[in-house]
């Protein structure tokens, strides 16, 4: 029983002090070097657990000099797409398997046989 109940006042403790750090992280503004990239980075992060959770963040921002951050969907719309070229499989004379990326790669004399890979 002693064992259980250390093991419990320990897993107590130390939601206590998670929940201390994350309210620090939050909330103080310190000058100390390097705590604001910290401090941003966790925000943001914690932000998008909790947006992925359909809840709203608790906490302020706290630094007026924060970088928007960007959204996948804004990333895809600035980042031209790229069009995948098929990759094709033939069988060679001595009967091993080769792939080309193009059927421009295949052999003349294997093109006719050239198989295009699904995706």
């Amino acid at each position: 029983m002693f064992k259980m109940t250390r093991w419990f006042l320990w897993g107590l403790f130390s939601l206590v002090l998670l929940t201390a750090l994350d309210q620090v992280l939050l909330r103080v503004d310190l000058p100390v070097p390097g705590y604001v990239e910290i401090h941003n980075f966790y925000v943001d992060f914690r932000s998008s657990l909790l947006g992925l959770t359909g809840k709203d963040p608790v906490g302020r921002a706290i630094s007026t000099n924060r970088q928007p951050t960007r959204t996948l969907e804004s990333f895809a719309e600035t980042t031209p797409t790229v069009k995948k070229q098929r990759r094709y499989l033939y069988v060679d004379t001595d009967g091993a398997l080769q792939f080309a990326d193009s059927l421009n790669e295949v052999p003349l004399q294997y093109r006719r046989d050239a198989q295009p890979l699904s995706e």
